[in-house]
């Protein structure tokens, strides 16, 4: 689905203009620089002796583009792959018998198919060495398989559970974790090969890497006590749904009693810190002065918008050219019926916090795997003088807040970031120019 952009050449302030296109190039050139090839052949360095056969298992939003880098590092000795990526990804190659497609952000029938056969796959070792495990965001969507009496749809309802509460997303991975057959560490008892090594791009910023795709490759076995914290957390714990995700949860520990058997070493591939070092390294050279806010921006989108607004206020007087940006990942409590995404939603948070700028002032916020929420959307930006333009369309700033429609306000804007899958899930990018 294509979306309008704003015609920031036709803006009445060419200054604001010029300011609206520094900031949209800025936040996507990171891209140019970033080289996966680069960074999994560092990565893979110094693998077993015993590496001439390996298998491949990647999973996740990156999935391809991370087996094709292996691909390209170990050329020859890669024996089998196994890859399962979203079904946009998997569009691009439909001839690739190797990629299986599942559904994200919930998990679908594709899902828990993927999830049945990767243990097949690993089950079914053809005398392979090693397996290399490429865990990037949305592994635990893309790839499942609920531990009995949990079926698909209670999978679609504790979905629903975490939205309705704003539930952070370590919260949700560690309840799926300790429900899964395979996550939280669980494929690991199906790995045949001699050693395994998994590969982590990392797009959380509360837990990071063994928070990637529910812990796939990290072991996780909570006690009851736990995972009823985790339940209460979701608010399901006099509901159908808490009864059943508890009988998951210990069923799961008594199936995976004792230590994993087998030689297995985590890294990190990439992260936010890296995705933020890059978006600076661009705005420096295009002639900003920038202000670092880190690369765990996170909270709840209100209060993350708040300390964005006043922190720009110190510098509203500043009369040189100033790029804030940050990277994370802020979590929305959704009340109303709306559209929307993170990226959306910090947006026309931000169009409050800049209308009272006397300075022009640009917000964006930009989600690095090229998907806010809503196919074919990457993120919005707002200026000084979005809610003046929304007003005179009739768009209430504070009824888009309480529905959680700020898709609709910003598509009808022209505001929103046209979106495509990048190969890339590293958290998001927010970036407010001055």
């Amino acid at each position: 689905m294509a979306h309008k952009s704003f015609d920031v050449s036709g803006h009445d302030d060419r200054e604001l203009s010029s300011l609206i296109h520094d900031a949209i190039e800025i936040s996507a050139q990171w891209r140019t620089t970033m080289d996966v090839n680069v960074l999994v052949e560092e990565k893979l360095r110094g693998l077993p002796d015993d590496a001439s056969r390996v298998d491949v298992v990647a999973i996740g939003k990156a999935a391809r583009e991370m087996s094709r880098a292996v691909e390209i590092s170990l050329g020859a000795r890669v024996h089998r792959r196994f890859i399962v990526s979203s079904e946009e990804s998997a569009r691009i190659s439909p001839l690739d018998q190797a990629v299986r497609a599942g559904e994200h952000p919930v998990p679908g029938t594709g899902s828990v198919r993927a999830g049945g056969e990767l243990v097949s796959f690993l089950d079914a070792n053809e005398n392979s060495d090693g397996t290399v495990f490429l865990i990037s965001g949305g592994a635990s969507s893309l790839c499942a398989l609920p531990m009995e009496p949990l079926v698909l749809a209670d999978l679609r309802a504790l979905w629903d559970a975490v939205v309705a509460v704003g539930a952070d997303i370590t919260t949700y991975n560690k309840i799926r974790a300790a429900t899964s057959r395979i996550a939280g560490g669980a494929i690991l008892r199906h790995v045949r090969t001699h050693w395994s090594q998994g590969l982590i791009m990392v797009d959380n910023v509360g837990a990071g890497a063994p928070w990637v795709g529910s812990a796939m490759t990290y072991d996780y076995i909570p006690n009851d006590d736990e995972v009823m914290t985790l339940i209460a957390a979701l608010r399901l714990e006099e509901s159908a749904l808490g009864e059943k995700l508890l009988a998951a949860a210990q069923l799961r520990s008594r199936t995976l009693m004792g230590a994993v058997q087998l030689r297995h070493e985590n890294k990190v591939l990439a992260d936010s810190e890296l995705l933020l070092h890059h978006v600076v390294v661009h705005a420096r050279r295009a002639g900003y002065d920038v202000i670092e806010m880190g690369s765990r921006v996170q909270g709840e989108v209100g209060h993350v918008a708040h300390e964005w607004g006043e922190e720009l206020k110190s510098f509203r007087h500043a009369s040189n050219r100033l790029c804030v940006v940050g990277t994370g990942e802020v979590t929305v409590e959704v009340r109303g019926t709306g559209r929307g995404g993170r990226c959306q939603e910090l947006a026309w948070r931000m169009a409050e916090e800049l209308s009272h700028f006397e300075r022009d002032a640009v917000f964006v916020a930009s989600s690095s795997d090229g998907r806010d929420f809503i196919e074919g959307v990457g993120g919005a930006w707002v200026d000084t003088g979005t809610l003046t333009r929304a007003k005179s369309r009739g768009i209430d700033w504070h009824s888009i807040v309480s529905d959680n429609d700020s898709f609709r306000a910003l598509d009808s804007l022209h505001q929103l970031l046209p979106g495509a899958h990048t190969g890339w899930n590293l958290c998001d990018i927010y970036l407010a120019m001055l």
